[in-house]
């Protein structure tokens, strides 16, 4: 059973995004990227891997999150099987605060 206190921590707007998990007009869809901070430790960040087989580990970058020194961000992308599935499963880690949007600049 799902807890919906897990999808509070999430900000990403997914009325935007087909079932592939892109956005955009037909002849330009692109993928949303998310991110959020998960406590520096290795055996967490495996728990991430295991989960979400996009998210790649940012040691040392703050991020739109502001992850703390003793913390790492952390960028999922949305263009994945059952992406709201596992955006689900990582706002359920008790050690994920917020899931948001993140935008390259």
């Amino acid at each position: 059973m799902e807890d919906p206190a897990a999808w509070k921590k999430v900000f990403i707007d997914f009325s935007r995004l087909d079932e592939n998990g892109l956005a955009g007009p037909q002849s330009g869809k692109v993928a949303l990227n998310y991110e959020f901070c998960i406590p520096a430790e290795e055996q967490k960040w495996r728990t991430v891997q295991r989960i979400d087989p996009s998210a790649q580990v940012q040691k040392g970058s703050r991020g739109r999150s502001g992850c703390e020194k003793e913390s790492w961000l952390v960028i999922g992308s949305t263009y994945q099987k059952n992406y709201k599935r596992v955006i689900y499963e990582l706002a359920s880690l008790p050690y994920v605060a917020r899931i948001q949007e993140t935008f390259f600049e």
